[in-house]
């Protein structure tokens, strides 16, 4: 991994937006129409679409786009040693309001897809490079409390935050000072979103107060899925990477390996098992946020 840049002030925040990297002349950013032509799918939900263009560019874009995501990726390959997609364009169109992130084509495969062929060997290593990036993120000082980038509020993950609500007595996404402030909030959107939580909302009031305590706000991924990492096999090794930095944001200490293991789904192969190489086992905060999940979204 590369060494990172000396200057990791936590105060110097994300890039100003429209933003294009013209630090190389060689590089012909792709246009609209070429991003609209491609056939090369890589991902496509209701709100945004991933096309590969040519050999050197994927490009997510949709009207549902937050840009932050490639705001995300910029700053921590400016703060860290962390291998992320190049961040060439980030700007929303004024005539349709399509958001675009115009991103460097990783070599290499996803984690998992990848990973069913993959010998134990290999798997170590990935797993050791996995840790050290992991802990180089989780290094990362907040600019004060629980938030994204800007002390921005944090992203949609565990509750939908987005947005300021029409009833200022609903709290939004903060930042928050506290992990009580955050309870708090996650507790009270949850109840008035969730008609079937209301019931449910005092002995979860009982309950936080136990289990989410003392953990510090810790710069996440908020995504760590196997999906979300790029490894590239060579003779000399293998190249780790992370993308899809949507969700990321200084959450509580718990956060990346409580959503990730929920992202182990049915839990069908080791997964799980090399996971607590790679981050700190939530022994006990992990089963709370998989229930408050799946009351949550399933």
């Amino acid at each position: 991994m590369a060494d990172p840049p000396t200057d990791i002030s936590p105060f110097k925040w994300s890039v100003s937006l429209p933003y294009f990297d013209n630090n190389d002349p060689l590089i012909n950013i792709p246009t609209k129409a070429m991003i609209h032509a491609s056939q090369d799918i890589i991902k496509e939900n209701m709100t945004s679409k991933v096309v590969g263009v040519g050999r050197q560019f994927v490009v997510k874009y949709g009207r549902g786009l937050d840009l932050i995501e490639g705001q995300n990726a910029i700053w921590v390959a400016t703060h860290t040693g962390i291998r992320v997609p190049k961040i060439y364009a980030l700007y929303e169109d004024s005539e349709d309001e399509i958001k675009y992130i115009i991103m460097e084509r990783l070599p290499g495969t996803t984690l998992e897809e990848a990973w069913p062929s993959i010998s134990h060997a290999q798997k170590e290593i990935v797993c050791v490079k996995l840790r050290d990036i992991m802990q180089e993120l989780r290094a990362l000082p907040s600019p004060g409390g629980y938030c994204s980038l800007d002390k921005r509020p944090l992203p949609d993950g565990l509750i939908h935050f987005e947005g300021i609500h029409e009833d200022p007595s609903i709290i939004s996404g903060g930042p928050f000072a506290t992990e009580q402030d955050l309870n708090r909030a996650i507790l009270q959107r949850a109840a008035t979103f969730h008609e079937h939580l209301k019931g449910k909302a005092k002995f979860y009031e009982r309950v936080f107060p136990e289990v989410f305590i003392n953990h510090p706000p810790t710069f996440s991924h908020g995504d760590f899925q196997r999906k979300n990492i790029m490894v590239n096999f060579l003779e000399s090794g293998v190249e780790v990477a992370l993308i899809d930095w949507e969700s990321a944001a200084w959450w509580p200490s718990y956060y990346d390996y409580s959503t990730a293991l929920f992202g182990c789904h049915r839990f069908a192969d080791d997964w799980h098992h090399w996971l607590e190489k790679v981050l700190d086992p939530c022994l006990k905060e992990a089963p709370w946020v998989l229930m408050l999940i799946n009351e949550l979204y399933y």
